[in-house]
């Protein structure tokens, strides 16, 4: 995303920790109750991650379910690069981290719940907000979404068979907003 630093902060009530601390030493163990992106606001994007976005060919933005806090808010925290998402001509195609209120894997649903968010894919698809074109959810989560083309399909990956079967759905719904547009 970058060459320049961009730390990932959270604040508890003992105050602010190194994501890596929170993670590793405290077991995400504390209550969080902001997140910061140190750096995001200053850092450059990557020219060569710019020029992809950019790229007419491109196919698809995948935005692969992983913690939104943690993985992907510090990517969109620098400079220019959430636009770039924004603006770029792809299908910006997300795929939930949260399966009926429960995290895929780590701290997501915690975090959610002591920001004040309900752990749910549909809060996940709020927070990134019109960043995204269409939205893969568990067939657990089907719903509607207002203004979100929302396509369910098991997301949770535990096979071979598994995850080729979501990168299948993944790109369909990329090319299904393609023709759309």
């Amino acid at each position: 995303m970058s060459d320049d630093p961009v730390r990932t902060r959270l604040r508890s009530a003992a105050g602010w920790l190194d994501f890596q601390d929170y993670f590793v030493r405290l077991k995400s163990e504390p209550r969080v109750v902001e997140i910061a992106y140190a750096g995001g606001a200053q850092a450059r994007a990557n020219p060569e991650v710019l020029a992809a976005l950019a790229d007419p060919r491109l196919g698809a933005i995948v935005i692969c379910p992983s913690n939104p806090f943690l993985s992907i808010a510090p990517i969109l925290a620098v400079s220019g690069l959430r636009e770039a998402l924004r603006v770029s001509a792809a299908p910006v195609v997300a795929v939930a981290p949260i399966i009926a209120g429960r995290a895929v894997k780590g701290p997501t649903a915690k975090i959610m719940a002591e920001l004040g968010l309900a752990p749910s894919a549909e809060a996940v698809a709020r927070y990134y907000g019109d960043l995204i074109d269409a939205y893969v959810v568990d067939f657990a989560d089907e719903q509607t979404i207002a203004g979100l083309r929302v396509v369910a399909a098991k997301t949770l990956m535990t096979t071979l068979a598994d995850k080729e079967a979501l990168a299948r759905t993944v790109l369909r719904a990329a090319d299904e907003m393609r023709r759309r547009a």
